[in-house]
């Protein structure tokens, strides 16, 4: 019995070495997954836009711009807190062609849209993983993917497919001002507000990550107001204690205790006066 569980491990772990989509490795996204409906900003004049939502980013990249994978495919990844690469989780996938046509997927089969609204099916836009990269097969060399990828907590940390300049909305109503609260690395270059979130911009980001972390308007206020309390304490236990010392030095000289030594050091040492 022990053999055969032996025997049936160490099929997993060759199955999971060959690098092909296994237990070992991220799931791609079903095929409903990635006909899941969004929006993108497929007219920016930007190498990559990206916007930052609550539990997720979109992202649109100029595929001419970019720095992973061959001339038929771009690579996408993320890295866990260990550092190791693993595949990025990519959702709603869509590739525009520099005349509008769109080829995304609908209702889980491969599918072009012409700017007219007609539709064809494609064998374009195939997904692939290994253990560490996404694969994207691109319909073609030039023209914008997109896509949109999970997110967690008050950071992104982004590994950038394509070189050039680069816009991020980060959520509404936050900031990344206040270096205290936040981390925006590399330094963006210039900074815009557009309605209720700030744009942070890259004119040439050539960099192996990106990380932006943010905080909430709100937190400046709670922050704040838990400077004022500090302070408001500091000041009332500095008042505190300076009494007392004031008290003591009082109880001292009421019983004579309170001695003045200088003139005593500024005479001869004892037995030489």
């Amino acid at each position: 019995m022990n053999r055969r569980l032996l025997a049936a491990v160490a099929v997993l772990v060759m199955f999971g070495l060959a690098g092909c989509t296994t237990i070992f490795g991220a799931d791609v996204g079903t095929p409903d997954d990635l006909s899941q409906a969004a929006d993108y900003n497929f007219d920016t004049d930007r190498d990559a836009y990206i916007v930052v939502n609550r539990n997720n980013y979109t992202a649109v990249y100029d595929i001419s711009a970019k720095v992973t994978g061959d001339n038929e495919t771009i690579q996408l990844y993320r890295t866990d807190a260990l550092s190791i690469e693993r595949p990025l989780e990519v959702r709603a996938l869509q590739f525009r062609y520099p005349n509008g046509t769109v080829v995304k997927y609908v209702d889980g089969e491969q599918t072009r849209v012409y700017p007219n609204g007609t539709t064809e099916p494609t064998d374009a836009l195939a997904v692939d993983n290994t253990r560490e990269r996404t694969i994207v097969e691109l319909p073609a060399e030039e023209g914008q993917l997109a896509f949109t990828a999970p997110k967690n907590g008050k950071q992104l940390t982004i590994e950038p497919p394509v070189n050039g300049s680069y816009e991020l909305a980060l959520p509404p109503n936050t900031d990344t001002s206040i270096p205290l609260l936040s981390q925006v690395r590399p330094s963006n270059d210039d900074r815009t507000q557009v309605g209720d979130r700030v744009h942070l911009i890259w004119e040439q980001l050539d960099t192996s990550v990106l990380i932006v972390r943010w905080y909430l308007d709100r937190d400046i206020v709670l922050f704040g107001g838990l400077a004022i309390i500090a302070t408001i304490v500091g000041a009332i236990g500095s008042v505190y204690y300076y009494r007392q010392i004031r008290r003591a030095r009082q109880r001292r000289e009421e019983e004579g205790f309170d001695i003045d030594y200088d003139d005593d050091r500024e005479g001869p040492p004892p037995g030489m006066r």
